[in-house]
């Protein structure tokens, strides 16, 4: 199986930059696919956090607010979700809940962790800290709309389309190098065994005369 997608990886790059196309030209055309996006992946992650995150926490305190928190993120969801379903939908819907969803889980990751003495790595904290100043940058700005999403998409997926194609181009140009390369390997290794096929043929005899000695006495004598 590795040897099959090796040999022809340079065909899943071509279906991958038709499809990045696909996505990143739709998205740009309807643009309310990304209240979809959003909804979906509140909902998603709501639902598949709830079970460990609850399980696994002992602060009971803690439990409820996540809880909550969680609820909040699928009601969210399910309000974008709703919302990309109307013809006249909120553009600045989005921007509301998704940032305010960003700001809740930094500000409750800080009071697990200030308040609660919650364990934490520095790594938890940059990403924490990076989602309460992104939720308030998106709150306090107008620019996280579905417009410059869809736009941001755009670019992106042609950057990605480019890079991808141009991988392939390169696959597949080595792919068809190698195999003429076998196919004139064959032909070089052919000719040597259909000269052996053929037999070593001795030459024709050459006829010469034999003179017997008796003939050469007899021709001195008559001399």
């Amino acid at each position: 199986m590795k040897a099959f997608i090796k040999k022809y990886q340079w065909l899943f790059e071509f279906i991958g930059v038709a499809i990045i196309l696909a996505v990143g030209i739709f998205a740009f055309v309807k643009q309310e696919v990304f209240l979809y996006i959003a909804g979906f992946a509140l909902i998603i992650m709501g639902l598949l956090r709830i079970i460990p995150l609850l399980k696994t926490t002992k602060d009971m305190v803690l439990k409820i607010i996540y809880a909550v928190e969680i609820l909040l993120n699928v009601v969210a969801g399910v309000l974008l979700v709703l919302e990309g379903g109307k013809d006249d939908y909120s553009e600045n819907l989005m921007r509301y809940l998704v940032g305010a969803v960003l700001y809740l889980r930094g500000a409750i990751y800080f009071f697990a962790t200030v308040i609660r003495k919650e364990a934490t790595d520095h790594l938890q904290f940059i990403v924490h800290l990076a989602f309460i100043t992104l939720g308030v940058v998106i709150l306090a700005t107008d620019y996280f709309t579905v417009k410059n999403l869809a736009f941001v998409v755009l670019i992106l997926a042609i950057i990605a389309a480019f890079f991808i194609g141009y991988s392939g181009f390169r696959n597949y140009k080595n792919y068809r190098y190698e195999r003429l390369a076998r196919e004139e390997t064959k032909k070089i290794i052919q000719k040597p065994a259909e000269k052996e096929e053929e037999g070593y043929v001795d030459p024709a005899p050459v006829k010469e005369d034999i003179i017997i000695p008796e003939e050469e006495e007899k021709e001195e004598l008559n001399i």
